[in-house]
Order: C-alpha cells, then sequence, then structure tokens
C-alpha cells in the first residue's frame, strides 16, 4: 500500500493544533481556553467528538491567515502575537495580574 502522503499531512496538521491548544492551555493562566459551553454546539451538556473536532477547525482556520492549509511559523507568530495584545489590558508590553484584574473588570461590565 503505497504512503498517501496527503492524509498524513493533515493528521499531523491536527495533532499540532491539537498540541499548541493543549499547550497554551496547560501552561498559561492568561489563555483563552475553549470553554465546555462554546464546544458544545447543541447544548445538551456532552461534547461529540464532532463538535470538538469543529472547534479545533476554528480555531486552525483563525491561523491560517492564506488559507492553503498549512500553518506557517509566521502565522503561527501572528496569531499568538495578536493574543498577547488583546489580554496585555494596560499595554506595557507583558502580562500580569493588573491585566487579569482589568480583563475581569470588563467581563462583569459586559466588555470583551
Amino acid at each position: 500500500m503505497p504512503f498517501k502522503f496527503e492524509i498524513f499531512t493533515k493528521r499531523l496538521i491536527t495533532l499540532v493544533v491539537l498540541v499548541v491548544m493543549i499547550i497554551s492551555f496547560s501552561n498559561s493562566a492568561y489563555a483563552a481556553p475553549i470553554r465546555f459551553k462554546a464546544m458544545d454546539a447543541n447544548k445538551d451538556g456532552k461534547v461529540t467528538q464532532q463538535e470538538f473536532t469543529a472547534k479545533i477547525d476554528q480555531q486552525f482556520a483563525k491561523m491560517d491567515k492564506n488559507n492553503d492549509g498549512l500553518i506557517q511559523h509566521n502565522e503561527l507568530k501572528t496569531f499568538h502575537a495578536a493574543k498577547f495584545e488583546k489580554m496585555d489590558r494596560d499595554n506595557n508590553g507583558y502580562l500580569d495580574k493588573k491585566d487579569r484584574r482589568v480583563k475581569k473588570m470588563d467581563e462583569k461590565e459586559g466588555r470583551h
């Protein structure tokens, strides 16, 4: 059976996206995790594989700016830089407890 490069590539990309998501969720108190409720599309209190992979596809699409089905290094850097800028609420170039407090205040007031 010949090696199917396209299938391997798609699986590898999915794995890379999953790893990036898991690392960002576990290593950063400031990371914006995909919440359970957001993944539960039909609001039945369960997340199916289809609902989970749909969220992964959305994340992938956000990173793949040129829509070529691949995430290049510059696309990943741009994606994470935009996330950082959004989290750095006081625009001081680093994340601290103050940024979290500002975010919580914004959420209470209904701003995102």
